[in-house]
């Protein structure tokens, strides 16, 4: 789910173990960078208005458009891996990934390990009051229904730990292997102690 450390860690074994790291987010964003501007939007994080909330007239359109730019960024990736000679190398997907074709799934799990950084329940609570007040792209599929004379906060706010109650069953069965919040957050635990906990079996 968004701010697990997918980016951090990623980042992590580029710099620190000299992996190849590819990103879904910058290469959807390269993507929809002319829309971008002409709406004076740049970054991904203005990603984030450009999608909108479900409730937004654009959203639909949009998030249709997020997930065929995902689908086609992480099968721009995967054709990369393919031809590359080099096995050392990172793939920092989006939260939404669950979200693709079960076929481009599948070749993900065959060409790679797929890391799921498992979050407990008490820094979910955080993850959500984070969003509410700072939203970030989401797809939600069919987890946003808005109350009679509800505010869009609390339809969020209600709406939003439902999404990632979903999703962390997705992550799990699409997972090869988790790794422990905690643990990634230990004194001293750096790079080459994930990789250590990810090639151990």
């Amino acid at each position: 789910m968004s701010g697990v450390g997918k980016s951090t860690w990623s980042s992590k074994l580029e710099k620190e173990e000299g992996f190849k790291r590819y990103s879904c987010d910058d290469l959807i964003e390269k993507e929809l960078a002319p829309e971008l501007k002409q709406l004076g939007y740049k970054g991904i994080n203005d990603v984030s208005h450009w999608l909108g909330q479900p409730d937004d007239k654009r959203y639909k359109k949009n998030s249709r458009r997020y997930l065929e730019l995902e689908a086609k960024s992480l099968a721009y990736i995967l054709s990369e891996i393919k031809k590359s000679n080099n096995g050392n190398i990172v793939v920092d997907t989006t939260g939404s990934v669950v979200y693709l074709p079960s076929k481009l799934l599948a070749a993900l799990k065959k060409q790679t390990k797929v890391i799921y950084l498992k979050t407990p329940k008490t820094i979910i609570k955080e993850k959500i009051k984070q969003y509410v007040t700072d939203p970030k792209p989401v797809i939600w599929g069919d987890r946003y229904r808005s109350l009679r004379g509800e505010k869009k906060a609390e339809t969020l706010k209600r709406c939003y730990p439902k999404l990632l109650k979903y999703r962390t069953k997705l992550y799990e069965r699409l997972g090869d292997i988790s790794i422990d919040y905690y643990t990634q957050r230990k004194k001293g635990f750096g790079a080459h102690n994930l990789l250590t906990l990810i090639t151990k079996d």
